[in-house]
């Protein structure tokens, strides 16, 4: 698993600030990464994708694996699903050249509060994120990740939607009606 980077690894000029995508692999998640990418080929930046593995220690979990059966530790099956990830958006966007060059970083903790140490040790001029868009209970009992980043990170952070996510909604509560 490779680690954020400590206080004494800081970007030298604004040219160096990265532009730092939280993913969990959602389609929210994908959509994230794109405008990143649009933005960090404009830009001329580079990028840092990173998902934290939600592993406190205190209660060290299990991510699925897709051998039937099978349990493995969350980092293991994290870093292979960061992988496919890549792959899959680097063979679905073969134009987007910030995709060439991604570093990737893996790191275990509470999502919001990783992503925002990450961007203050990177020096991230932006951290970009998807949204599920959770609303109602689900949002009061789980929270939002994105809302808490924003609460928390002392610099900008863009929040970027999936086009399909209200309508994944849409569908679930029709079909619940009927």
């Amino acid at each position: 698993m490779t680690d954020i980077p400590n206080a004494n690894q800081q970007a030298g000029t604004e040219q160096d600030q990265p532009v730092l995508v939280a993913i969990d692999f959602s389609d929210d998640s994908r959509a994230a990464l794109l405008w990143a990418c649009e933005f960090a080929d404009r830009m001329g930046a580079r990028l840092v994708l990173l998902h934290v593995v939600h592993d406190p220690a205190s209660n060290p979990g299990f991510y699925h694996s897709e051998t039937p059966g099978q349990m493995q530790p969350m980092q293991d099956i994290a870093e292979s699903m960061m992988n496919d990830f890549l792959a899959d958006m680097t063979r679905n966007h073969p134009g987007l050249d910030a995709l060439k060059s991604v570093e990737t970083r893996l790191v275990q903790g509470l999502p919001p509060g990783r992503i925002v140490e990450a961007a203050g040790l990177l020096k991230a001029k932006l951290i970009v994120i998807g949204s599920r868009g959770m609303t109602g209970l689900d949002h009061m009992l789980l929270g939002s990740v994105a809302e808490r980043v924003v609460e928390l990170a002392p610099g900008p952070v863009v929040v970027v939607k999936a086009e399909n996510s209200g309508k994944k909604k849409k569908k679930n509560k029709k079909r619940k009606k009927d």
